[in-house]
């Protein structure tokens, strides 16, 4: 397994904070859920890319697939009926899509 991917990953998991609390704080407690999952996805990926533990490395992937999954439920009805507003969210939907692919790609290299 390349760590290499884990390390992009952080990086991106980082950055989806800052625009994901920003867009936590636009709509409220709405994303409670996300935000926990991709904080959590970042800790376990953390303590992959530490411990460089085969089983910690999946628990990530699983983790970086769940924190995508969360965010596209819990935004589908802010952007299914006010679609006006959707520009603010695309940075951070933008970001998250990229972990899957990554995970991925960590895995399978």
């Amino acid at each position: 397994m390349d760590m290499t991917y884990l390390i992009i990953t952080i990086a991106i998991m980082l950055s989806a904070m800052v625009t994901g609390f920003i867009t936590f704080r636009m709509i409220g407690m709405k994303l409670a859920l996300h935000f926990g999952a991709l904080g959590l996805a970042l800790i376990v990926t953390l303590a992959a890319v530490v411990t460089g533990n085969t089983i910690v490395v999946y628990a990530a992937v699983v983790m970086q697939i769940l924190a995508t999954l969360t965010v596209y439920t819990q935004t589908w009805k802010i952007l299914q009926y006010n679609f006006q507003t959707s520009p603010a969210y695309a940075p951070h939907l933008a970001l998250v899509t990229m972990l899957p692919v990554l995970a991925l790609a960590s895995v399978l290299v």
